[in-house]
């Protein structure tokens, strides 16, 4: 659509109404539940009631807002609309503004959470203990007749791989349920999901059910899963390391080698002695299935804490940097950009030892990350920032990132 101070085209959709005010009996009890924390410095009647409102209020904060708000929503919410909270200065800006002067946008209606079907969560959950002791059995034992996919017999072999892989990803997702339950945020049960090929799951995920009202309650649910999945797989990793040889490969053989993040290559480096896979000698770890059980949940770990959108990695730093997290949300992508197109043989021929950073998988993760949204959009009460304590774990977090992340997750050999 183009501007007030443009010429409107004769086909183009006519600009919308401005919204009807509420009547003024409404707007006296919607003022009425504002004032105590605010003081109203103007009301306006936005033009565009979807993503503004009905009312907003201009004003200056009297009471802190992570004291404020809550009582309004919950206040609102018995009246049927939901409050949001923005900055003037993040809305408008204007620098100079006072952190205490605020929007207070007023909307019709309150999501009500929807009754959850736990048959799905528990379905999804069998097919993914059925697709990762397949896959761990596979690892162990090529299957001798199709029949064996379904053999108790057979499919113990995969218990080790299955029983961690599943305790990383189960700690992973009960970290943010209970998180948000905490919080009192509607949650559902996690989704499994399965894969009979592969790492035997695309993983999961919770879906919450209504929107999470300020950034430290959607900070504390975005870190519960990555940290309380990385308390397993750490011990995990290095107790199935304990099980595992060093080993120089058989000359022109095929295999897979995982990717090294900083932080496992440090495990092997303190359980081994040295840097593997070895450079001078070739040798490498012959890691058991409980290890690379734990080195997925390391990965898993690493991709959710990506800062981009909606991930666990994009919580984090929106409820860290606000806005200004959008920086963070494109440089992301634009590394992962590189690291894809470094796959091609194209780019390899121009620049030497591409090979050794690239990665077609992440074009993959390039469509879903798009597709899902690259930024991530504003709490409710956009204006209560962290308090010192989350800061420093967030810091963390991002360390944790940092030593987690693989930029070559898988590479076959041979």
């Amino acid at each position: 659509m183009s501007s007030d101070s443009m010429p409107v085209a004769v086909n183009e959709a006519p600009k919308p109404a401005p919204v009807q005010a509420p009547p003024e009996s409404v707007i006296k009890q919607l003022r009425n539940v504002i004032e105590p924390e605010l003081l109203i410095e103007s009301m306006t009647t936005p033009r565009e009631a979807a993503t503004e409102g009905i009312l907003v209020f201009h004003g200056r904060l009297t009471r802190p807002s992570h004291i404020a708000f809550p009582r309004w929503q919950a206040t609102l919410a018995g009246m049927g609309y939901t409050p949001t909270l923005r900055s003037v200065a993040e809305e408008t800006g204007q620098r100079g503004a006072p952190p205490e002067e605020v929007f207070v946008h007023i909307f019709p209606g309150v999501v009500k959470p929807t009754a959850s079907r736990i048959w799905i969560n528990a379905v999804l959950f069998a097919a993914t203990i059925w697709s990762t002791l397949l896959v761990g059995a596979t690892n162990v034992l090529e299957p001798q007749a199709w029949t064996d996919i379904l053999s108790p017999n057979y499919l113990l072999n995969g218990v080790p791989f299955s029983a961690t892989l599943l305790v990383i990803l189960l700690a992973h997702e009960f970290g943010h349920y209970f998180a948000a339950r905490y919080h009192r945020v509607a949650v559902t049960l996690p989704y499994f999901l399965p894969m009979p090929v592969g790492f035997g799951t695309f993983g999961a995920f919770i879906r919450l059910k209504e929107p999470i009202s300020d950034r430290r309650k959607l900070f504390d649910i975005g870190v519960a899963g990555p940290l309380a999945g990385l308390a397993l797989a750490l011990p995990l990793l290095i107790y199935g390391l304990s099980l595992s040889t060093v080993e120089v490969p058989p000359p022109n053989a095929t295999y897979i080698i995982e990717g090294n993040s900083l932080l496992y290559l440090g495990v092997k480096y303190l359980m081994f002695g040295q840097i593997l896979p070895n450079p001078v000698t070739g040798a490498d770890v012959f890691i058991s299935q409980i290890a690379f059980a734990a080195w997925i949940g390391l990965l898993v770990t690493a991709l959710n804490l990506l800062p981009v959108g909606q991930l666990d990695g994009g919580h984090t730093v929106f409820a860290l940097f606000g806005r200004k997290a959008r920086v963070i949300n494109l440089a992301t992508m634009g590394v992962l950009a590189v690291l894809a197109l470094a796959s091609l043989p194209g780019f390899q021929s121009f620049i030497p030892g591409l090979e050794s950073v690239g990665f077609t998988g992440w074009f993959v993760w390039l469509v879903l990350l798009l597709l899902i949204g690259v930024e991530h959009p504003p709490a409710l009460d956009d204006v209560t920032r962290l308090d010192t304590r989350r800061r420093l774990i967030g810091y963390l977090v991002i360390i944790i990132f940092i030593l987690t992340f693989v930029p070559v997750p898988i590479r076959v050999v041979g």
